[in-house]
C-alpha cells in the first residue's frame, strides 16, 4: 500500500485540451488582457492585492477561458472577469492557509491524486467522510483544494476532473444541498472552463434526488461533462461491472451518460484501487497534508 499521493503528470507534452482561437478571437483576447489593469485598478486594491489579481488575471490564458465560457461574448466575459476580480479579492482564494482549513482534511473526504488521459489532475470527493459542520470552512477546503489542482496543471493544461463517490451516500450522510450549491456556483463563475469531467461512481437513491435539485441551475455545457460510473468494489472486474450498470441504468439527460469503466478516464496507474485502478493508495492525513502543503 501506499500513502503518497500522485502529483507528477506522467505525460511528457499533454496535448491542449481546447482548439485554437482565431484571429478574430485573438484580437478579442488582446483587446480585453489590455483592459485589466483598469478592471483591477477600479476595485481599489493594495499593492499586494494589485499584484495577486495582476498575476490571476493578466494573460491570455484566463482572459481565453473566460470568452470560451461566454461563447465569444466580449461585453459578458468581461462583466463576468469582474466578478471573479471582486470575488478573489474579498475571498483571497490564494491566500487560505493550510491551517484554516486542515480539520476538513483530517477524514480524507477530498483528496487531489493521479491524472487523466489528458493530463488533468484528478480531485476525488468522499462525502460519507464528512466530519464537520462548518460549512463556510467546508467551502474554504473546497476552494483550496481547487486552487492546488490548478498548481499541479503541467504546462498547456487548464482542466481539472471531480471524481464523486456516491456509494452509501443517503440524506442522512450527504452534505446540505446548499453547501453543495455553493460549490457548483463558485466553481462555474469564477473558475470557468477548468472543469474537464465529473464522474460521479457508485451513485445511490439519493444521486436522484440530489440531482433533481440543482440540475435546473447548471449550465447545460457543464451538466455534458457529467459522467456516472459503476465500480464493483467486491473484487470482481470493475469494467464488467461498469457495462452491466450501462445497461440497467438509464443516461440522465443532459449528461454524459455512463461511462463502462474508470478506465476510460484515467489509467489504472493513476486511479486508487477503490476506483477501479492499480494505485494501492491510502489516505494517510498526515503524510498527504505533508506533500499538499508545499505545492
Amino acid at each position: 500500500m501506499s500513502t503518497d499521493p500522485i502529483f507528477t503528470c506522467p505525460i511528457a507534452n499533454p496535448r491542449p485540451s481546447t482548439a485554437e482561437a482565431t484571429a478574430e478571437q485573438q484580437q478579442q483576447i488582446v483587446d480585453i488582457v489590455n483592459q485589466i489593469p483598469h478592471l483591477i485598478a477600479a476595485l481599489n486594491p493594495t499593492a499586494e492585492e494589485e499584484a495577486s489579481l495582476t498575476a490571476f488575471a493578466n494573460n491570455r490564458a484566463c482572459v481565453h477561458r473566460f470568452l470560451r465560457a461566454t461563447k465569444w461574448d466580449s461585453t459578458s466575459a468581461i462583466t463576468r472577469l469582474q466578478d471573479t476580480l471582486k470575488w478573489r479579492k474579498e475571498y483571497r482564494p490564494d491566500l487560505i492557509t493550510p491551517e484554516e482549513v486542515e480539520p476538513e482534511a483530517i477524514t480524507g473526504k477530498q483528496f487531489i491524486s493521479g491524472f487523466d488521459k489528458k493530463g488533468h489532475p484528478m480531485i476525488y470527493l468522499v462525502p460519507r467522510l464528512e466530519n464537520t459542520k462548518t460549512y463556510d470552512r467546508q467551502i474554504r477546503y473546497s476552494v483550496y483544494v481547487l486552487e492546488k489542482a490548478v498548481k499541479l496543471m503541467p504546462e498547456g493544461v487548464e482542466r481539472m476532473d471531480v471524481i464523486i463517490d456516491y456509494e452509501n451516500l443517503n440524506i442522512f450522510t450527504a452534505p446540505p444541498v446548499s453547501v453543495s450549491m455553493r460549490y457548483l456556483s463558485i466553481l462555474g463563475a469564477h473558475y470557468p472552463e477548468r472543469l474537464g469531467v465529473a464522474v460521479i461512481v457508485n451513485p445511490s437513491w439519493y444521486l436522484s434526488v440530489f440531482f433533481g435539485i440543482v440540475s435546473p441551475f447548471m449550465d447545460p455545457v457543464t451538466k455534458a461533462k457529467i459522467y456516472f460510473c459503476k465500480v464493483d468494489r467486491s473484487g470482481k472486474n470493475s469494467s464488467a461491472a461498469g457495462e452491466n450498470a450501462v445497461q440497467k441504468n438509464e443516461t440522465t439527460e443532459g449528461t454524459g451518460g455512463w461511462a463502462a469503466s474508470m478506465l476510460e478516464i484515467a489509467d489504472a496507474d493513476q486511479l486508487p484501487v477503490e476506483f477501479g485502478g492499480k494505485h494501492n493508495f491510502v489516505y494517510n492525513h498526515k503524510v498527504y497534508w505533508q506533500k499538499l502543503s508545499q505545492l
